[in-house]
C-alpha cells in the first residue's frame, strides 16, 4: 500500500514525521509524494496555536477531495481527542521520544538533519499548551543521541541541528555538544530553541571554543518588561537578559542571535510595548520573529485580565517587524565585502552559518554556475537585502 504523508508545524514535529515514515516503510508500506497515488493519507499535525489547528482543518479539507483514508497524527488528536473532523478515519499516536534504533526516513535534504534530544517541557509558561500536549520533560541519553548522529553522518549529513521544546533543558547538553564535535564528517552543529534561563556559562564557552558549532543561537526571549515576564512565568528579568546577551556577544563576537517575542500579552499596555520596542532597537538582534499573543483555552493566560484587542496586537506586530526590517538590512550591509562560509542548497542559492534552514535568509549567487548541493564553500558577499544576501562563490565545484 502507498502512503502520502503531510508534516505540519515545526522541525520538532518533522522528526516525529520521520519516525512515522520509518515505521511504515519497515512494515512494508511505500511512501509517495503524490496524494493521488496514495491509498492512505497521514497528516502529522500541530496544535500549539489556533492558526495551527485551522491549518489542520484546511489540510484535511484539501485532502478529502482525493477520496482516500485520512489519519491524523501528532498534537491535534492529543489536544482534542473528542474532535472528529469530516473525512478523517482515525488517529495515530505518534508522540514520544524515540531512540536511535527506531526506523526513520529522513524528510530533510541530504546535507542537514534535525535531531530531537528531548521531549516535553517543565517551564510552565502561562501562554503555552506544550506541557498539556507533550507532557513533562523527558531527555534522551547522550550515547543514544550520538549514535543517531553517527548514523546520519554515514548518510552524508554535514549539519546537525539540535532541537527540543527547550534544548537547553537537557542536563547534559554541554557533553552532547563536545562529543558531537569529535565525530568525523560533521561540519556544522546548530542549537535551536535555547531558553535564556537554562543557557549556562559552560555552553556559551563551548560554543565559543568549538569550531564546528556555528556562531548562531536561537534564544527566544518572548518579552523584556519585568511585569510581562512575570505574568508569562519566564523566570528571568530584563536585567538578566541584558547580562546574558552581553556575555554571549562578548565571548562570541561573530554570533548571529535569533529571538522571538510575543506582543499583546494580557496586561501589556503601550508603555510595556514601548519598552520592548526600545529594547529591540537597542540590542539589534540578527533575526527576529514577532507573534501576536494567541489566547489558548487551558492555559493560565487565557483567564488573565487585560486581554489586548486584536487590532492593537496587529499594529504592534507590524511596528516591530518594520523596525527589525531596518535592523536586518543594516546588519546585512555590514557584511558587504566579507567572506562567509556557505552551504550550497541548490543552483544559485545557499545559506550561511548565520541562517537556519527554512526560517532565516539565503544567499543568492550572482554567477549561479553548477555547484554541488550540500558542499560548504566560501562566499564573497556583494549585495544585501532585508533578509537575504547576494554573493560570489570563491570556491567552485
Amino acid at each position: 500500500m502507498k502512503v502520502h504523508i503531510i508534516s505540519l508545524g515545526c522541525p520538532k514535529n518533522l522528526t516525529d514525521t520521520e519516525v512515522i515514515m520509518g515505521k511504515l516503510v519497515s512494515s512494508g508500506y511505500e511512501i509517495t509524494l503524490n496524494p493521488k497515488e496514495a491509498d492512505i493519507i497521514i497528516i502529522n499535525t500541530c496544535a500549539f496555536l489556533k492558526s495551527a489547528r485551522d491549518e489542520v482543518k484546511q489540510t484535511v479539507k484539501e485532502m478529502r477531495k482525493h477520496k482516500k483514508e485520512i489519519y491524523l497524527a501528532g498534537c491535534f488528536p492529543k489536544l482534542l481527542p473528542k474532535v472528529k473532523l469530516p473525512g478523517v478515519k482515525g488517529t495515530i499516536n505518534s508522540l514520544g521520544l524515540f531512540d536511535y534504533h527506531t526506523p526513520r526516513v529522513k524528510a530533510t535534504p541530504p546535507w542537514f538533519a534535525y535531531v530531537k534530544i528531548a521531549e516535553g517541557c517543565n517551564n510552565k509558561c502561562t501562554y503555552c499548551l506544550i506541557p498539556k500536549i507533550r507532557g513533562r520533560l523527558k531527555v534522551r541519553p547522550v550515547h543514544d543521541i550520538l549514535s543517531e548522529v553517527k548514523l546520519l553522518v554515514k548518510k552524508g549529513v554535514k549539519e546537525i541541528i539540535y532541537v527540543a521544546q527547550d534544548t537547553t533543558a537537557h542536563p547534559k547538553l554541554a557533553e552532547i555538544l563536545q562529543k558531537t564535535c569529535k565525530i568525523k564528517g560533521i561540519s556544522w552543529i546548530r542549537i535551536m530553541y535555547a531558553h535564556p534561563k537554562h543557557l549556562t556559562d559552560k555552553i556559551v564557552e563551548i560554543m565559543a571554543q568549538e569550531k564546528k558549532i556555528v556562531k548562531y543561537l536561537d534564544l527566544p526571549i518572548q518579552h523584556v518588561c519585568d511585569k510581562i515576564l512575570t505574568r508569562m512565568n519566564r523566570r528571568y528579568t530584563r536585567q538578566d537578559l541584558e547580562k546574558l546577551i552581553a556575555k554571549i556577544r562578548g565571548r562570541i563576537p561573530k554570533i548571529a542571535l535569533r529571538t522571538s517575542v510575543i506582543v499583546g500579552f494580557p496586561g501589556e499596555n503601550e508603555a510595556d510595548f514601548a519598552e520592548l520596542f526600545d529594547f529591540i532597537k537597542l540590542i539589534k538582534f540578527d533575526k527576529l520573529g514577532v507573534f501576536g499573543y494567541c489566547r489558548e483555552k487551558g492555559t493560565p493566560a487565557y483567564y488573565k485580565r487585560g486581554q489586548v484587542a486584536a487590532q492593537a496586537k496587529k499594529s504592534r506586530v507590524e511596528k516591530l517587524m518594520g523596525l527589525q526590517a531596518r535592523i536586518s538590512k543594516g546588519k546585512n550591509k555590514k557584511l558587504l565585502g566579507k567572506t562567509l562560509e556557505t552551504i550550497i542548497e541548490g543552483t544559485g542559492v545557499g545559506r550561511t552559518y548565520r541562517d537556519a534552514p527554512e526560517i532565516d535568509g539565503q544567499v543568492f549567487f550572482s554567477d549561479p554556475k553548477s555547484t554541488t548541493p550540500g558542499k560548504i564553500v566560501r562566499t564573497h558577499i556583494t549585495g544585501a537585502r532585508v533578509h537575504d544576501l547576494i554573493g560570489a562563490l570563491i570556491d567552485r565545484t
